[in-house]
């Protein structure tokens, strides 16, 4: 199987195209068949040494999404489209390659009407998203609570 690896740190010149062992599949993994893997940001700090646990020689990439091959269960068949997200690229070998043997837990069913290399990009986007808005949420609902006391306290308030 063909994966790009980092053998070293230090830039995109340490990525090279390598032959690796097609993975097996374990117990609570499933073989999914790389169609289009995410590059994110944490792509860059491991590959340029910024990330402090990672070890060479390592294949990137800690989202994606890909074609169920085997081990899915009833849950993701074979045939499955998938995205997933994980661990994978910092601490296992991760998606720059043609097969990976994902947890079930990090996959979700890719919905009709989203290509994969769409999907790929889906999951540290929305969680990037999703931390956000929590974040705002937690910091601003002392302001809303305020606010809405200051609301009801107003003699228009009272009013209506």
């Amino acid at each position: 199987m063909r994966a790009m690896r980092a053998e070293q740190f230090g830039g995109y010149e340490a990525l090279k195209l390598v032959e690796l062992p097609k993975p097996t599949v374990t117990d609570g993994k499933v073989l999914v068949r790389i169609t289009a893997a995410g590059v994110t940001p944490l792509d860059h700090t491991i590959l340029f040494g910024n990330f402090h646990i990672p070890e060479v020689p390592l294949v990137l990439g800690n989202e994606g999404a890909g074609v169920v091959e085997e081990g899915g269960g009833t849950d993701f068949p074979v045939g499955s489209r998938v995205m997933f997200w994980g661990v994978y690229g910092a601490f296992e070998d991760g998606a720059y390659r043609e097969w990976i043997a994902v947890r079930k837990e990090d996959l979700c069913l890719i919905p009709g009407g989203v290509d994969d290399i769409s999907a790929a990009g889906i999951p540290v986007a929305y969680l990037t998203a999703q931390v956000a808005l929590t974040l705002v949420f937690v910091q601003a609902k002392p302001f809303w609570r305020q606010r809405s006391r200051r609301r009801s306290d107003s003699p228009s308030a009272r009013k209506h």
